[in-house]
């Protein structure tokens, strides 16, 4: 019987050749050995991240104060889904610093090798040097500021979400017992692990293409936006801007870089 990690990279192999047959801008298999490169190591994300949310998920309900519940859940059925903040441990405990610390080390490699072909791809597409001592810790800090970013929003996303479990399960007027199996199923989730990677090989990608762009002196970039695009991201397909300046997407925010939003495939073009 096959154990849990010839599993995963069972899996890892055939997500990286659906990833393949997706729907990119053309510029990402422009250069083909990176282009593999990269479905693969986001892959090789979507696996890490679902195995952290996985082990995340058996421990979630120590990060609950279930007294409180239980207080909440007498008050029924006059209660209307409501919960006191204390009952989730709040954004400043401990237990999140620790969370995020665990979640940086099974992402923080395949951040900084999807980061590192963006570099590779970038210096075939536009064919300059880069002067550097070591390309790898050249992309290694420009990655520590992507990930710290990442992994603040991810705990805070899944501090919300078992906030909205434990909201549901007082609805429901549900037992601890089944209050930990909500948050369980909640946290859990492989449709999350995915999106996660798929949005976050794109930023890590173009966040090392821009890197190296500034490093080689271009000038401005070019939104390059997939064919049938969305509303957000169609109107900027050809924008160019100074490559300091952000895109404003068409719900007003604004974007560096792809992703422009969750599982986004478009691209960036550098002037010099």
């Amino acid at each position: 019987m096959a154990d849990r990690l010839s599993l995963r990279r069972a899996h890892v192999e055939l997500v990286a050749g659906i990833r393949a047959s997706e729907e990119w801008h053309p510029s990402y298999k422009q250069t083909p050995k990176q282009f593999r490169a990269l479905v693969k190591a986001e892959a090789e994300l979507q696996s890490q991240t679902g195995e952290y949310l996985y082990n995340l998920s058996q421990r979630a309900d120590r990060y609950v104060d279930w007294t409180e519940y239980g207080r909440e859940l007498s008050k029924q059925p006059t209660l209307q889904a409501s919960i006191h903040a204390d009952a989730v441990a709040n954004g400043s405990a401990e237990v999140w610093k620790g969370e995020a610390v665990d979640l940086m080390k099974y992402i923080v490699e395949a951040i900084n090798i999807i980061m590192a072909i963006g570099v590779d791809a970038a210096i075939e597409r536009y064919g300059l040097p880069i002067y550097v001592d070591s390309i790898q810790d050249f992309v290694a800090r420009a990655a520590e500021k992507h990930v710290a970013g990442l992994v603040s929003g991810v705990t805070e996303t899944t501090r919300d979400k078992i906030r909205l479990s434990i909201k549901q399960s007082l609805t429901r007027g549900e037992t601890t017992s089944q209050a930990i199996d909500r948050i369980q199923r909640t946290i859990n989730n492989p449709v999350r692990a995915e999106m996660i990677a798929q949005t976050e090989s794109v930023n890590a990608w173009n966040q090392g293409q821009l890197t190296y762009a500034h490093e080689t002196g271009a000038t401005t970039k070019v939104w390059e936006a997939l064919a049938g695009a969305c509303k957000l991201c169609a109107p900027l397909d050809g924008k160019k801007v100074a490559i300091d300046e952000d895109f404003v997407l068409g719900n007003g925010t604004s974007r560096s870089v792809p992703s422009a939003h969750p599982r986004c495939r478009c691209s960036v073009y550098y002037e010099y």
